[in-house]
Formats: C-alpha cells, structure tokens, sequence
C-alpha cells in the first residue's frame, strides 16, 4: 500500500481525492518538481524548492508550505512508502472552486499540494556508455518556459515524434533551428574544453542539474558559453554532447537527427563522479525522522 501527501496530511493514495473542478485538472494551471531520491531522502531539494517558490510568486499562486515542511513531509513519504532509491514528486495547482468558474482564475484560492515518491533504480547502464539518440522538433516552451508547469502536452508531443523517429529524446528547437533543451532535459555540446548550452534568458526550462553541471565544469577544466547554438555550426565531426536532468543525470548522446556525434563516456563519467559527490553532501546533513 503506498501513502501520498495530499495538502498536508499523509494517506493512503487510494484515500487521495482532488475536485473535478481543482483547476491543475480542469486547465493545467499547475506547477511541479521531480526530485531524486537517495536513501530515502530528497536531493538538491532546496533548489527545487526555490524553483517551484519562484514559479508560484510568479504566477501568482496562493501561500504553501515551507521548505523544512516539504522536507518533513517527503522524509515520512520516504519511509512509510519504503523508497531507499527513487523520485519525489510535487505538485502544486491553484486550487479548486466550488462550481466550475471559468478559465480566469478567482480570487483568494488556496492551492493543492500533492507529494508523491515512488521507488526508481535509474535508467539502464548500458546508455552512459554508448550514448543515446535525439531528435530535433520545431517546437518550444515559449515565452514562459521558466514555468516547470504541468500542461506538459507539447512536450509528451515532441517525445512522441522522438520515438517515432527511432530517437530516446525531443530536442526543442527556435523557429530559426538554435538547439534549446530536451522535452525532458537540458542538452551540452563539447567541442575542446568548450561546453555549450542554451542560456536561461532563452525559452528554456533551466534544470537544476544543468547549473550544478554548469558549476562543476571548471574544475575539470571546461569553460561553459551559454547560448543556443545552430545544428549547422556544431561541427559533428569534433562535437560532442549529453543530456542532464535530476533522473538521468548525465548522459552522452550517440546522434542527432541520424548524424553520429563523437562519444565521450569518460568526460560525461567525470562530470557524473562530481555531481554524485555533490548529491551525497546534500543529503548527509538531513537527518531521518
């Protein structure tokens, strides 16, 4: 029997129950956060938490509960639901009326938060070493890609043309062709030292492990330009390039819409030694309930 925390209170997730009329379900006006689970406990959560706080100021949500709450929370989830390895995720949607009451949201509402963590043991080995297909999509989040919302059919969309393609992952694109992000991921491109990523200024959604990765790259000597680079000006012959996300952490890709991109298992390994280093001092101060 798993357990859910459902606006505070801890219960059975059979017993979880949110109104038709809670707008996250009526019109996606939701924000959300995975959060990578190692001992039965949360990592980085205080990043996503920031995120998810910036979005909620942002979009002009109502109040929710603090960090070391949140925290609390996730701990018991943790253990009543027995996950040593796995993903956390947090939900937060506008609230509910009583009465269905349009797409303009009302006003005083109280958001629904919901907490859920499940056991997960990552993706197959295999894929750190020989690398993963990508495809590129025209598509984009758009002016508000900073928004982790919910309303994630673009990007299920775009994932489905991917595998369609014979692809792993999307990869979003401008509508003049610069490379954005994955539909779930952040993606790099190494050429030398210089690692290339899309800026936060562009409408992208900015991963927590892509600035952790950011943060990390000079102490292995890479020097990091933020900007989105065009398909044609990377030079395939020389470059590289990987996905991060808190899941699948860093994850070498193997080509780009069919063309092969040089491998780099050991700078991506390097990379993950350091960002699983930093995964494991964030949670040795957190203390089980």
């Amino acid at each position: 029997m798993s357990y859910v925390c459902l606006n505070n209170e801890i219960i059975n997730a059979s017993e979880a129950k949110v109104s038709v009329f809670d707008r996250g379900f009526a019109y996606g006006d939701a924000l959300f956060e995975t959060v990578k689970v190692i001992n039965g406990k949360p990592v980085f959560l205080r990043e996503h938490y920031g995120r998810l706080k910036t979005g909620i100021r942002d979009a002009d949500f109502g109040a929710v509960p603090g960090l070391a709450e949140m925290s609390r929370q996730a701990l018991v989830l943790a253990q009543k639901n027995e996950v040593e390895l796995g993903r956390l995720r947090i939900l937060v949607t506008r609230g509910a009326t009583e009465e269905p009451s349009g797409p303009d949201p009302a006003e005083g509402m109280e958001p629904t938060v919901l907490i859920t963590i499940e056991a997960f043991r990552g993706f197959p080995k295999e894929i750190y070493q020989t690398g993963v297909a990508v495809q590129t999509v025209a598509a984009n989040r758009g002016r508000y890609a900073c928004f982790k919302s919910s309303g994630l059919m673009g990007a299920i969309m775009a994932r489905k043309l991917a595998h369609d393609a014979g692809a792993r992952e999307a990869i979003l694109t401008t509508g003049h062709g610069r490379i954005l992000e994955g539909a779930y991921s952040n993606i790099f491109f190494l050429a030398g030292n210089m690692l290339v990523t899309a800026s936060s200024s562009d409408p992208i959604l900015p991963g927590v492990t892509r600035q952790k990765i950011i943060d990390i790259a000079p102490d292995l000597g890479l020097v990091v330009e933020e900007h989105a680079p065009r398909l044609e000006a990377l030079g395939f012959g020389e470059t590289s390039a990987f996905l991060t996300s808190s899941l699948l952490g860093v994850c070498p890709v193997s080509e780009i819409n069919g063309t092969p991109l040089r491998l780099q298992p050991e700078v991506c390994g390097r990379l993950a030694d350091k960002l699983g280093a930093l995964e494991l001092k964030d949670i040795e101060s957190i203390s089980l309930p």
